[in-house]
Formats: structure tokens, sequence, C-alpha cells
């Protein structure tokens, strides 16, 4: 039997898999389920205000999918956990981020991808699934990405190899 923190630190960690594969499927359905009904989140937008509660949450990633889904391209998230911080019912992780869009091959759009950093505040609910309760997330370097180092007990992913001159990550 693992001990409690080790089976925590994975039942955890299975938020970011799920979270990660939505993102791919663009599936608004399984993203609803990682967030808190009055979650709140902090997109990487400096012109954009707090979004507040999960249907806010819902439609703006709707205008995200919608777009790729348009273009009919794909997007795929990668996570690497630098920090947890356990809190009676309540956990605290930050770390990268790393995001692909593939456009359409036919299109003659190049790929982009952009390095980011996350905050997130996790909550156990009542049946005992983790979920987002505080979303915040910053673009970086993706370099800080693929520099980060595994951190025992937290998720790390894969890096995608730099597309160098990516436009998306001009900000």
């Amino acid at each position: 039997m693992a001990p409690p923190l080790m089976a925590k630190d994975d039942a955890i960690n299975t938020l970011y898999r799920e979270f990660a594969s939505a993102y791919q499927q663009l599936d608004r359905s399984r993203i609803e389920q990682q967030y808190l009904p009055q979650a709140l989140m902090m997109g990487v937008s400096e012109k954009r205000p707090f979004v507040e509660g999960r249907d806010n949450i819902l439609a703006a990633y709707d205008h995200w999918f919608t777009k790729v889904a348009n273009r009919q391209g794909s997007i795929e998230i990668r996570f690497r956990g630098s920090n947890r911080v356990h809190y009676q019912q309540v956990v605290v992780d930050a770390g990268y981020y790393q995001i692909r869009y593939q456009p359409e091959p036919s299109s003659g759009e190049a790929p982009t991808q952009f390095g980011g950093k996350y905050q997130f505040t996790l909550l156990q609910n009542g049946e005992g699934r983790w979920q987002i309760l505080a979303d915040s997330v910053s673009r970086v370097e993706q370099q800080l990405f693929v520099d980060s180092k595994p951190v025992s007990g937290l998720v790390y992913d894969d890096a995608f190899a730099i597309i160098a001159a990516s436009s998306a990550n001009k900000d």
C-alpha cells in the first residue's frame, strides 16, 4: 500500500493526465470535470479580467477550442510540476506547461508553441476527486519548461522539441 502522501500525489497527478487528454481532444465536458463550480481563472491575457465560475471558464475554453476545431488543427499541453504545498484538504501546485498548436497540414500554416508557468489551487471534492479551485497562468520562455527538473511525486511530461522562431512565443 502506498504511503498516504504518495497516494495523494498520484490522485492529483491523475488530474493532469485527464486535463491534457481532454485538452488534446477539445473535449469541453472532460475539461468541465477538472474545475469546481466556484472556480476562478486568471488567464494569460493582460487585457482580460479574472474569469469567475466554471461556466465562464468553460466559455473561455469553448472560444479557444472552437478556433482550433474551425481550423482543423490540434493542440497538446504538457506539464512539469515544480512545487506542491499540502495544507489540509487544499493543495497548491506550481510548475511549467508547454502548448503546441499543429495546424491542418494543407493549411500552409506553421506549427506554433509556447511555454508558460501555472499555479493551481486544488481541492478534494466530496467524492474524493481533486479539482481546480483556482487556475493562474502566464507565459514564459519554453526553455524554463525544458530545463525544469523532475520533482519526486509531481507530474513530469516529456518536452516538445522547441520550434525555432515560434511566433506564438512573442507577446
